[in-house]
């Protein structure tokens, strides 16, 4: 695949920090393969003036989540190997970055796969993951991009959380099937959000005449017969607490219900304090804190990037429900997000009832496959046969429980 590695001119910032640089045919770019955490952690400042000169910014593609992600998940569950591609023009100015890693999953036949992912994959859940570049340069680095993946020895890709209109779903389905690639699209997410035109008032009065009665009225009797105080958190060791705060607030609300909670895990709650403080400090976190006569009742866990504020999680307490406490605190966190001059606020994954008394409009991420070996070929085809089986199954027990 790609050229061999005798070509391949080797540049030694350290014994154990290597970048492998490759000029790359037919174009006049060349790529870098970042491996290691020193080069990761070096990029920051490049990373994000490129992101903010890319057309599809997302939080969840800022260097401060991405290499948190990476330094907290990076030995967890399984071994993965850091391959972020960077590609580069003739004067070594940065034109586009591929945020993966390599991980091996067991295929048929006890056979072990090595599959490329995205960075922020996996593990605690990101949104809108994409190649980063520069919205002047989309037409001119798609064959450097390809090049480099082939360099990866790699048996195939599995790319989630891209959105319909990212810029590497097309490219990728187009060129797989110009190499007569397996490859896959499929559904995985549907992300509910809110345009932010206007203001709030003018907004409030455009939801339906229940709702708008109801937010006014809860919130109008909260503060009427309580000392209510709706806060951001500030600082670093506040931030900290906070994921306390919303751990503690989530499990007891859902002690109350059937089920379990996916977020309520030790392992996310120590990934969340861990990350909660760089990101503050990057003003990329909206933490928010709703006191009700001094105790905290409810928090909501956001993040903001270039006028997008990202619900990411609530924690509420149980016995204020009948005061419609989660309706009352996202109403305000709207509000605070209309007044720093946002343009959207996202709900993220999950089509909950109460997420669509705000909003009607929605957007879907999808999954994209390559297999590059036989082998993954035969585990992608083996997964998809899999999943219609089960689709099957769930229809037919629908149809029987009526």
């Amino acid at each position: 695949m790609g050229q061999n590695k005798t070509d391949f001119k080797l540049r030694m910032d350290s014994l154990t920090e290597r970048t492998d640089v490759v000029h790359l045919p037919q174009t006049d770019l060349k790529f870098e393969i970042i491996t290691s955490n020193l080069m990761f952690q070096n990029l920051r400042d490049e990373w994000n003036e490129l992101l903010a000169r890319s057309a599809r910014k997302s939080f969840f593609l800022t260097w401060e989540w991405q290499y948190n992600w990476w330094r907290f998940y990076q030995n967890i569950d399984q071994v993965k190997e850091l391959k972020i591609i960077v590609l580069r023009d003739e004067n070594n100015d940065i034109q586009a970055v591929l945020p993966i890693y390599l991980a091996g999953v067991p295929g048929l036949l006890g056979r072990k796969l090595k599959l490329l992912y995205f960075v922020g994959s996996g593990h605690e859940s990101s949104e809108y993951l994409d190649v980063i570049v520069a919205a002047e340069n989309e037409d001119r680095i798609t064959t450097a991009l390809f090049n480099a993946l082939l360099e990866i020895e790699a048996d195939g890709i599995h790319f989630s959380d891209l959105r319909e209109d990212s810029f590497l779903l097309p490219v990728l389905q187009e060129w797989a099937a110009g190499k007569n690639l397996y490859a896959e699209k499929r559904y995985w997410k549907t992300c509910p959000h809110i345009p932010l035109h206007g203001d709030y008032e003018s907004f409030i009065s455009s939801l339906s005449k229940n709702m708008r009665y109801n937010i006014r009225r809860r919130t109008r009797n909260l503060e009427k017969k309580n000392d209510v105080v709706f806060r951001r958190v500030e600082s670093k060791t506040e931030a900290e607490n906070a994921v306390s705060i919303l751990y503690e607030l989530h499990r007891k609300r859902w002690a109350t219900r059937e089920g379990t909670s996916k977020f309520d895990d030790p392992q996310r709650e120590d990934f969340h304090k861990f990350v909660a403080g760089p990101l503050l400090e990057a003003d990329r976190l909206r933490f928010y804190i709703l006191e009700v006569d001094g105790d905290p009742v409810a928090t909501l866990y956001c993040f903001v990037y270039a006028g997008h504020v990202y619900y990411y999680q609530a924690g509420m307490e149980p016995e204020m429900e009948k005061q419609s406490i989660g309706m009352v605190v996202m109403g305000k966190a709207i509000e605070a997000s209309f007044a720093e001059g946002a343009h959207e606020y996202d709900f993220l994954r999950g089509l909950e009832d109460y997420k669509f008394r705000w909003t009607d409009k929605t957007r879907d991420t999808f999954i994209f496959e390559i297999a590059f070996s036989k082998a993954a070929t035969a585990h992608f085809s083996a997964q998809a046969k899999w999943r219609g089986v089960k689709k099957q199954v769930k229809k037919i027990v629908k149809q029987g429980g009526h």
